[in-house]
């Protein structure tokens, strides 16, 4: 289900005895490594909630050309894979260097038990949410594509090099 931040409590309400993951990412050209990713930080957990990072924020990070799909697209791509629970968009406007305090309201009502991401803690919630509660899922991502041993996963920006690739 896609929600906004104001839902975020009833989603803590309507799952009081379960377990609620956080995780967050980019999503942009979904495939099989977002999936292996997804299910990992399922096991974590009973719900899973995703934090999409917004277009604005992809830019800002990973340059002008990025996002391929548009925050919307993805959010809609992301809520109808059976493993992910709920979906919403970051509405931070701040620069990813920057802290904005809509993370610590998004921790306040959710009140995740765990909070996973890949590669390292997620500098929006370095001192938001206790060392305790974060997990890093390690994934060895594949330099190559379409060669990805089933030890690896695939990355977006493999993807995109491969098709550009093609295109010359």
């Amino acid at each position: 289900m896609i929600v906004q931040l104001q839902n975020l409590s009833d989603i803590r309400s309507q799952h009081r005895n379960e377990k609620i993951v956080l995780t967050m990412g980019t999503f942009d050209l979904l495939h099989v490594g977002h999936l292996r990713y997804l299910n990992a930080v399922k096991a974590l957990g009973d719900i899973m909630v995703v934090l999409l990072s917004s277009d604005d924020r992809v830019r800002a990070r990973k340059g002008p050309e990025r996002p391929i799909i548009p925050e919307a697209d993805r959010a809609q791509m992301l809520d109808a894979l059976k493993v992910v629970d709920y979906v919403f968009i970051d509405p931070s406007k701040s620069q990813p260097t920057e802290i904005d305090p809509v993370h610590a309201q998004i921790v306040a009502e959710l009140q995740p038990d765990i909070c996973a991401a890949d590669g390292g803690r997620d500098s929006r919630f370095t001192n938001i949410i206790a060392e305790d509660k974060f997990r890093i899922i390690e994934l060895k991502r594949s330099e190559g594509y379409p060669v990805i041993r089933s030890d690896e996963t695939a990355s977006t920006s493999a993807i995109i090099n491969h098709i550009v690739s093609l295109e010359q």
